[in-house]
């Protein structure tokens, strides 16, 4: 019992630097080719599976915008790159909005 405590006890300490480093960050993605209906639901399919990524929300395109992804992610896991690489190799090649 007491050699488990300590190993619990040795494990939290040496990760609680990295615990410290890790952010959360939310990136809002505009999606190309995402134009009917089922296109929503499988980019969020798709980023949902990427590692670190928390949530993930897609608003439809429009006539007169594309869809829209934010997401947010724990960016000591994955990256606003690797989510764009996700996406586009899906099929809905994705950038990131300015501002």
């Amino acid at each position: 019992m007491f050699r488990r405590i300590l190993a619990a006890t040795a494990l939290t300490v040496m990760l609680s630097p990295f615990a410290a480093q890790a952010a959360e960050r939310t990136i809002v993605l505009n999606v190309d080719n995402a134009t009917c209906e089922l296109c929503a639901p499988i980019v969020k399919k798709t980023l949902s599976r990427v590692s670190g990524v928390k949530t993930v929300m897609v608003q439809e395109a429009n006539g007169t915008s594309p869809a829209v992804a934010t997401v947010t992610f724990d960016d000591a896991v994955t990256n606003v790159a690797t989510l764009i690489a996700a996406s586009t190799n899906a099929g809905y090649p994705a950038r990131a909005t300015k501002g």
